[in-house]
């Protein structure tokens, strides 16, 4: 998932890299102010749609990861517990047998 978080970056970045350039070729394209000032203000409009666009693929793409990342860490905890549960029956049960074979020790060694 990482990977795909690297590549929406450095997408992201182009893009940002691209509008930068527009905006500054829109500054030194010879014009009326007029036209430049209109320009710039739908360039500036088209900038921040991207903005927004990118923010919230950017949003998606962690709510991903951490749902991800949720759903891991619930799995490797289920599994811990289902290893602890089996491994404390496998410890009861060996602490019976223990038990009960000192206690038959202890009856041979009073019977003695």
């Amino acid at each position: 998932m990482s990977n795909q978080v690297v590549k929406k970056d450095t997408a992201t970045a182009l893009v940002a890299g691209a509008l930068l350039g527009a905006g500054i070729v829109l500054l030194f394209t010879p014009q009326s102010g007029r036209q430049t000032r209109r320009k710039i203000r739908r360039f500036a409009e088209f900038a921040g749609d991207q903005a927004q666009a990118a923010r919230r693929e950017l949003q998606r793409s962690l709510e991903h990861i951490i749902e991800d990342t949720e759903d891991k860490l619930q799995a490797g905890l289920t599994s811990g517990m289902e290893w602890t549960e089996s491994k404390l029956g496998a410890l009861r049960k060996a602490l019976e047998t223990a038990g009960k074979s000192i206690g038959e020790q202890i009856a041979k060694i009073q019977s003695s």
